[in-house]
């Protein structure tokens, strides 16, 4: 008896944390590909888990890829005004808010269940060596 294949649908919000933490918690991430083991990742936030994620600004919207190897897009549900929140569908049809932050952090808050994403601005800055002067060191 054969069966069709089965289409291959994203987690949603709990599913992802969880596979968030077993990641964290086995230390094994899935490598994206075209990132090697110098492959820069922000310190980004998901439901209050740290892991890494790089960011794309689109026209209209914003891409995720998080260290792991899970990818999302979010796009503008309608044009946004300056310096107001924007809402933001992602690709399984959930809505988010996005916000930008004071100092250019990005808060993506999904308006059915709470979850909360922080991208923040900047990648992470190493601290200085002994005997450097200053915070970040290049």
């Amino acid at each position: 008896m054969d069966r069709a294949p089965r289409a291959r649908r994203h987690p949603g919000p709990r599913t992802l944390a969880w596979v968030v933490l077993a990641t964290i918690a086995t230390g094994s991430a899935g490598t994206l590909a075209g990132q090697g083991p110098g492959a820069v990742w922000k310190d980004c936030v998901f439901n209050d888990v740290l892991i890494g994620c790089v960011d794309q600004q689109l026209p209209d919207g914003i891409r995720l890829v998080w260290k792991d190897g899970l990818a999302m897009t979010y796009r503008q549900t309608a044009p946004g005004q300056p310096g107001a929140p924007v809402d933001l569908r992602d690709q399984l049809g959930a809505l988010w808010r996005r916000q930008v932050l004071a100092q250019g952090n990005t808060v993506l808050t999904n308006l059915a269940s709470g979850a909360r994403i922080v991208v923040p601005l900047r990648f992470p800055c190493p601290a200085p060596l002994k005997g450097e002067v200053g915070y970040c060191r290049p």
